[in-house]
């Protein structure tokens, strides 16, 4: 716990939060940090409460973890390291190249076929050498991930600024969780300038925001345990795609020491938000950082939060950096959608689309993709008639069929999206 805090205000970015981040000798900065803070003209006054959005969209990689990029990396030149590994769902390794490239690390980063195009695009831009990996979820200890606590201390820099911003504290913050440590690192920041005395009357409420696909916090929040449980991911929002968060106890105990309380969204309602915020507030989010205005908008209907409230949800991240979500949404749009799917090589029909985006979590064989479209999105269609579709799909160069396995005497046949399928979702 810092025993003095002092805003340097002459430093760039985070750096003017120094006293209460761990020390180092060099101090990296994109101009990362003091991001504007919002108030709602729209949303809020139609949900009658006092609503405030803090963009991290306008970070250096359109990302909140540009803050903790800033500290990793200039810990790392700190003790003399020269070469950096990072392991990413995509955000951290965006942003940790970026910084890399600042600083002169050279560094390796380790993502899935799952990532997102738009943050591939990104670290290949910034010169990293990347690793396509089967799988992220076990990572060695040597490696920079986005539960590493140097990483995490940075996110404690938007509460302070929230509540520098607004003078006061807000009644709310509410806040999406992977991995669970920018809602643990909202907590301490705000204990911390509990007991500096530059936190005065109630500390706000943590609000903490999964997918209905995945949220191991959540369950646990409703069960009323105190552990977290790994539960089978089965979301389209890669970044928030954790089965076992490693913050996840911390978190959990930050939103109940705070009074508030996790609660989980469907995707539906996060790309829902996701198209409100941008044409009613003019914010471009990724679909990660809409969960918190779905989950406002469900705890004002169910009496959670009342009317008048002043509330501040945290938008982690750019709608930028995932084309395959603005893809869909300018698919959907009406006199538009036509025109796209031409203008990627050809119509696209509305099942096929379904399909290339359920291959776009990663390969699957034709049962399991009959099972999501049933149990996801509602679509009873034959298992020949999938097979058509298939068909169809690898005939235009779409799907390809990725390897083939005998299981108890019969050939099963998996299928992925080939780049031309990625391009066109």
């Amino acid at each position: 716990m810092p025993r003095k805090f002092e805003y340097k205000s002459e430093l760039n970015g985070i750096w003017r939060f120094s006293d209460i981040l761990p020390k180092t000798s060099v101090m990296i900065s994109l101009g990362e940090g003091n991001t504007h803070i919002h108030k709602s003209t729209r949303i809020g006054p139609e949900l009658n409460v006092d609503l405030w959005f803090k963009d991290e969209t306008i970070e250096p990689t359109g990302s909140y973890l540009d803050r903790s990029s800033a500290l990793a990396t200039s810990f790392m030149k700190s003790i003399g390291l020269n070469s950096i590994s990072v392991y990413s769902k995509g955000n951290l390794g965006a942003s940790i190249a970026a910084y890399a490239a600042k600083s002169g690390l050279k560094v390796k980063i380790h993502v899935d076929r799952s990532i997102d195009m738009g943050k591939l695009y990104q670290i290949v831009a910034y010169g990293a050498e990347v690793k396509i990996e089967k799988s992220i979820e076990q990572t060695s200890k040597t490696h920079i991930v986005d539960y590493d606590p140097i990483v995490n201390e940075a996110k404690k820099t938007i509460t302070w600024e929230i509540i520098m911003q607004l003078k006061e504290p807000p009644e709310y913050i509410i806040i999406p969780m992977g991995e669970g440590g920018l809602t643990y690192h909202t907590y301490k920041a705000l204990t911390e300038m509990k007991s500096l005395g530059l936190l005065r009357g109630d500390m706000p409420k943590i609000i903490g925001v999964q997918p209905e696909g995945c949220k191991p916090i959540v369950e646990a929040f409703e069960s009323g345990v105190d552990y977290i449980e790994a539960l089978e991911a089965k979301t389209d929002i890669r970044d928030l795609r954790v089965q076992k968060p490693r913050y996840g106890k911390a978190a959990l105990k930050a939103i109940k020491d705070s009074g508030g309380c996790a609660v989980a969204v469907d995707e539906s309602e996060a790309r829902k938000a996701l198209s409100e915020l941008a044409r009613f507030e003019g914010i471009l989010a990724e679909p990660a950082a809409s969960l918190t205005i779905a989950a406002l908008k469900k705890l004002i209907e169910t009496g959670t939060i009342d009317k008048g409230a002043k509330i501040v949800c945290i938008i982690t991240g750019s709608g930028l950096k995932d084309m395959r979500t603005l893809r869909i949404m300018a698919l959907e749009s009406p006199g538009i959608g036509g025109v796209i799917r031409d203008m990627a090589g050809g119509w696209i029909g509305d099942t096929k689309l379904t399909i290339m985006k359920i291959l776009s979590s990663g390969e699957m064989y034709g049962y399991q993709i009959w099972r999501e479209l049933k149990d996801k999105y509602g679509l009873n269609i034959r298992i020949p008639t999938l097979y058509q579709h298939l068909k169809e799909l690898v005939e235009e160069g779409y799907v390809v069929k990725s390897r083939s396995e005998r299981v108890m005497g019969r050939i099963r046949e998996y299928y992925a999206l080939t780049d031309k399928g990625v391009k066109a979702i």
